[in-house]
């Protein structure tokens, strides 16, 4: 019954126009810069024509301001430890109020999380509000993600598996070794993220019903309500988190919010594009062979590096994490892939190199996320030693990704193109990078079906 009253609110959300060029006007009346913070590269995934910058310097974050109307900053921030999550938090802040204040810019700041609700949660927020010196800053919670199959329907967060609605907390990804949860109904999360010490009477709701029926101001007379500190935004379509879009943009009180990518597309007035096509992506100046990095160890991605062993004529290079924390043996299994790879892309071969699935964890939260830290620097030390361009780069994993654009490719700037499959976004690589212009495809490793992996190389034969 659940997923009949699902489908029904997905397909009648989908028939309805949204109020986007509402929002464009609203926009021009009431300009403002938007900065969407990502703690990982992945919520890059449904805009395009939309820069990303990896740096916090306040000269690049400066000139970035003065030129975009919206862009990212990739943080990365899901890696840190929560200590320098909030260190980092507080200090973009600190340092985007000043810019604010010197150019008299408004800013509208989105912390970009994982659609599954995974990540620095409430602390990062919170950390960025006491650098932007907002008081009592309103959390809007929005986590749906259309694209990657991910809704809110009655305050619950559902993960769609083909035919199923699966709620958040039922998926392997809320058994994170780091940021695990138990609660799907996003009231009761918010709560458990609180870890109890927030008052249930401050969390409210914007239901789909209101959002599809109520006008603008009704919508808004919520958001202001003084009684509410929190507010979850329920979604089944594009049109439902276009309505909350708007009715934030018309309010008068200051916002944060922690959303997924889709909510990005909405408070931008960015309208959803096909996805690209190969001559999109690939141009004359590509190598031959490509490489795939293979860092995320969740089973959606361990389904999609076995269906890609089964179907691709590529070299598969594995990494054996078993013994990362013995220094000397790892160093010398990374050593020995390093020189593998090479030899392949220089004779035109197409790598996949890949993490073993075996998950290795520590004692605490804190000491498993420094093990996947350990794991991304052996591949990132790889990457360092290509010697020659790949035609393009596919990077699996939150962490992966990041690590191998920031660390390995030197990127500092670079322009989203677009998405090669849904919510998979390719981007251009700047000047300053190890291979300039090279496609660098991020894919989230909670992303796709099980053959979205094996789609994406045919693709780009």
């Amino acid at each position: 019954m659940l997923k009949d009253y699902l489908l029904a609110s997905i397909h009648e959300g989908d028939q309805l126009k949204g109020p986007l060029e509402a929002i464009r006007d609203e926009l021009k009346a009431n300009p403002k810069t938007i900065i969407i913070l990502d703690d990982d590269p992945t919520g890059t995934q449904t805009v395009y024509d939309v820069p990303i910058i990896t740096s916090w310097d306040e000269t690049i974050l400066e000139d970035e301001i003065l030129k975009s109307p919206v862009f990212f900053i990739l943080t990365n921030s899901r890696s840190l430890q929560i200590e320098a999550a909030n260190a980092l938090g507080e200090l973009i802040g600190k340092r985007l109020l000043a810019i604010s204040k010197k150019h008299n810019k408004e800013l509208l700041i989105v912390s970009r999380g994982d659609s599954t609700l995974r990540g620095h949660y409430p602390n990062e927020l919170e950390a960025l509000a006491k650098g932007l010196n907002i008081e009592n800053a309103k959390h809007i919670l929005a986590p749906a993600f259309f694209e990657g199959e991910r809704y809110t329907y009655n305050d619950i967060h559902f993960v769609r598996e083909g035919h199923d609605f699966i709620p958040a907390a039922e998926t392997p990804f809320a058994k994170d070794n780091t940021f695990g949860y138990k609660n799907s109904h996003l009231k009761d999360w918010i709560i458990e993220k609180y870890d109890h010490k927030i008052d249930a009477k401050k969390i409210t709701s914007l239901s789909i019903e209101a959002l599809r029926t109520h006008t603008t101001e009704n919508i808004i007379e919520t958001l202001n309500n003084a009684k509410y500190s929190h507010i979850i935004a329920n979604a089944t379509s594009y049109y439902d988190l276009q309505a909350t879009a708007l009715a934030c943009l018309k309010s008068n009180k200051p916002f944060l919010f922690r959303t997924a990518a889709g909510f990005v597309n909405a408070i931008s007035g960015i309208e959803a594009k096909d996805c690209l096509a190969k001559t999109d992506i690939l141009n004359s100046e590509n190598g031959s062979g490509s490489l795939i990095v293979i860092g995320s160890y969740v089973p959606k991605t361990t389904a999609q590096l076995e269906v890609l062993k089964k179907h691709s004529d590529a070299v598969f290079l594995e990494l054996d994490v078993s013994n990362v924390q013995n220094s000397v043996l790892f160093k010398e299994n990374i050593n020995a892939l390093s020189k593998k790879v090479n030899q392949h892309l220089k004779a035109d071969d197409d790598v996949v190199l890949y993490t073993s699935r075996t998950i290795v964890k520590d004692h605490t939260k804190a000491e498993s996320l420094a093990i996947v830290n350990r794991v991304s620097d052996g591949l990132i030390s790889i990457i360092k030693k290509l010697k020659d361009q790949p035609k393009y780069i596919v990077a699996k994993g939150g962490i992966t990704s990041s690590d191998v654009a920031t660390k390995g490719l030197n990127v500092k700037r670079a322009l989203v193109l677009g998405q090669a499959l849904k919510g998979v976004p390719v981007w251009k690589l700047g000047h300053e990078t190890k291979f300039p212009n090279m496609p660098y495809i991020v894919f989230p490793g909670n992303v796709g079906d099980n053959n979205a992996l094996n789609q994406l190389t045919k693709l780009l034969r």
